[in-house]
């Protein structure tokens, strides 16, 4: 009887315990997928920023080389792009601006290249949108006048040792990303989707984009 009752007993104790651990083991999957999709992001906003600095190539073979960056998956039995700025399921946006800096520290018009799309989520509302120059973070994030100072200050070096002054370029690349989850908590008020962002900042040389 002694063994029966402490049978009972770890047997409620497991049933207990077994919900957590069902949540903790579901919790480290999508935790591991989202890291996962957090590092491609990261590496195609790397790929990208390199690429852009060489002043060599366009924003449109930059955009491209970053969206094969990520290879490929599965989606509904079919191998796609892992980024994917057209159907099916567009889950990417990407955002590459230049700023020229003349070398007496003027700041140009910027240009901008812009693809993709973005999720919005209000709510249970998840709608999916062309991205637009309204979301780029460069002007809120991104000083810009640390980047002009340090132009002048380039500048005035350049020209006390005897070489003419550069325009400079600034160049940001902004990656949008829609990482969806593998199971669905909209029940539990989670969202089944986590926009995911990423940035990159460099400076370009001018003579360095007149080489191409």
């Amino acid at each position: 009887m002694k063994k029966e009752r402490q049978s009972g007993q770890s047997i409620v104790e497991f049933a207990i315990i077994l919900p957590f651990l069902i949540l903790l083991i579901i919790g480290m999957v999508e935790t591991a997928f989202a890291l996962r999709s957090y590092l491609y992001v990261n590496t195609a906003c790397r790929e990208g920023i390199r690429f852009a600095a060489r002043g060599r190539y366009t924003d449109v073979d930059t955009a491209r080389w970053m969206l094969s960056s990520g290879g490929y998956t599965r989606l509904n039995g079919q191998q796609v792009p892992f980024f994917r700025t057209t159907a099916p399921e567009s889950n990417t946006g990407i955002i590459i601006t230049r700023i020229p800096i003349q070398a007496n520290g003027n700041i140009g018009q910027q240009i901008r290249y812009i693809t993709g799309t973005i999720t919005l989520v209000s709510g249970e509302e998840i709608s999916t949108v062309p991205i637009s120059e309204n979301y780029s973070r460069v002007a809120s994030e991104v000083n810009i006048e640390r980047h002009r100072q340090e132009t002048i200050g380039i500048n005035q070096q350049r020209v006390a040792q005897g070489y003419e002054a550069l325009d400079n370029q600034i160049v940001v690349v902004e990656v949008f990303y829609a990482h969806r989850t593998l199971w669905n908590y909209e029940p539990l008020g989670f969202s089944r989707v986590l926009n995911l962002y990423s940035r990159s900042v460099m400076r370009v040389v001018s003579d360095a984009r007149q080489t191409q």
